[in-house]
């Protein structure tokens, strides 16, 4: 039988729901029928835009008119070339789009920011005919990871899964700057994308609706504009854009340093090493034929003299054979720190513009999942982009922005950034309660939920 203390978050609520309709009187009533029939009436009789709905004359005249031919000016304009911007630039190509990809250097990025690509993306790589990205990187082939927990005296191994022929698949890891380079080269082979170097100083509104950009040219030093009817804006974690189109911030939740140490290849790793400890949480993975990542979250606020937080909280716990390569790197500053920022996703309905990649959704990147969130999101809005003809269509362009925004959920995107932010709270919590970081077998198991969506 149901004890009455099981029911009384529902007899409470009955109660009260008793109470108001006690003392709501008969003209509070009538007040609310009659303003539900209006509203009822006035939505019936409102008006909705055809399904068809396009830029006015004289918008549209305006980007058929940016270059001297019409078939020269873009389709889509992407704002920054990195992982998202290229990729995307290159696939749109392919299905006959005309694409300007405006960035703001075109050097090779010197960041350590996306360099792990889980099997799950390297699929969607290879699906998206991209795979050549990945020559002349010094790839190296990623098959899963390995936890220390040196709090707890364990050791956990997480495989990738086996494919038909029972080998293990893997993902890869690679130094971002150079996956960044074989990406552009891609999209710079397709004759059907233009590169700018320059920096889009603000977006070009008329009418509610983005119809291009205001850009500084950095060979000219000009001020020009440019006219689509597609702004893709995918400049990256400091985005100088994000801010005129969405509300949310990024909320910094720690920080990460990034130390590049010489490896001999006897000494490469083909997993992610997680080291758990006392004084810092760090992980390992190999990046090139002679170098590997030290990936270490630094709690709260950058220390003030880092090189002395590195060496007395990461060197005592770093694995022997990689202590002098460690020491040497650090002594010679060869590293850099980055704010482990949180965005969530958020809906963005404006006409004419797209918000993608860290400007538009950021997780902790312990678990190495944001690479392939990112060409998750370009082969999703291949699709979408597939079934719409003409680009100025804003109503289809409306329609598919909350499929992505559905497709989104649905897939790996969803549970990548969940798990990021369970894992870095997991280690990065101490109080009264929990002096130590939770056991790698925590880890362990939020990982082995992590690979059924990111294989």
């Amino acid at each position: 039988m149901t004890s009455s203390s099981e029911l009384w978050p529902f007899s409470y609520i009955y109660n009260c729901y008793e109470d108001f309709l006690f003392y709501i009187t008969k003209d509070v009533l009538l007040v609310f029928a009659l303003t539900f029939i209006t509203l009822m009436c006035w939505k019936k009789s409102w008006k909705q835009k055809p399904s068809g709905t396009q830029l006015k004359p004289t918008l549209k005249k305006k980007w058929d008119t940016s270059s001297t031919l019409k078939e020269e000016s873009p389709e889509i304009i992407i704002v920054g070339a990195g992982v998202l911007g290229s990729a995307f630039a290159a696939v749109l190509a392919r299905d006959d789009r005309r694409v300007t990809v405006i960035e703001r250097s075109m050097s090779e990025p010197d960041t350590f920011a996306g360099e792990v690509l889980q099997p799950g993306g390297y699929k969607i790589l290879k699906l998206l005919g991209l795979e050549n990205s990945l020559e002349g990187c010094e790839a190296s082939k990623l098959r899963g990871f390995q936890i220390h927990d040196l709090v707890n005296k364990e050791k956990n191994n997480l495989f990738f899964r086996l494919v038909e022929n029972e080998d293990i698949e893997d993902g890869r890891s690679f130094r971002h700057g150079r996956f960044v380079m074989g990406l552009r080269k891609i999209a710079m082979a397709e004759s059907n994308v233009k590169f700018i170097e320059g920096t889009v100083i603000n977006l070009v509104e008329d009418d509610g609706c983005i119809i291009g950009v205001q850009y500084k040219d950095k060979k000219s030093e000009n001020v020009k504009e440019l006219y689509a009817p597609l702004t893709v804006v995918a400049d990256g974690l400091f985005s100088n854009i994000r801010k005129h189109l969405i509300s949310q911030k990024p909320n910094v939740t720690s920080h990460v340093a990034g130390v590049t140490m010489k490896t001999p290849q006897e000494l490469l790793l083909t997993k992610m090493n997680t080291i758990i400890s006392d004084s810092s949480v760090f992980s390992i993975y190999t990046i090139s034929y002679s170098e590997s990542r030290v990936l270490i979250n630094i709690a709260g606020e950058v220390p003030r003299n880092l090189n002395d937080y590195l060496m007395q909280s990461v060197y005592p716990v770093m694995p022997d054979h990689h202590k002098e390569s460690f020491c040497e790197a650090v002594q010679n500053i060869n590293f850099k720190v980055l704010p482990a920022d949180y965005l969530p996703a958020a809906t963005l309905n404006k006409s004419g513009v797209i918000l993608l990649g860290d400007a538009y959704n950021i997780r902790h990147p312990l678990t190495g999942g944001g690479m392939s969130i990112i060409l998750s999101d370009i082969a999703i809005w291949r699709n979408l982009l597939q079934n719409i003809p003409w680009l100025d269509n804003y109503e289809a362009i409306l329609q598919a922005k909350k499929k992505f925004y559905w497709l989104r959920k649905m897939n790996c995107t969803f549970v990548m950034n969940i798990s990021a932010e369970l894992t870095h709270q997991m280690f990065s919590a101490k109080d009264s309660c929990h002096p130590n970081p939770l056991p790698s077998s925590s880890f362990l198991e939020l990982l082995q939920y992590m690979r059924c969506i990111l294989l």
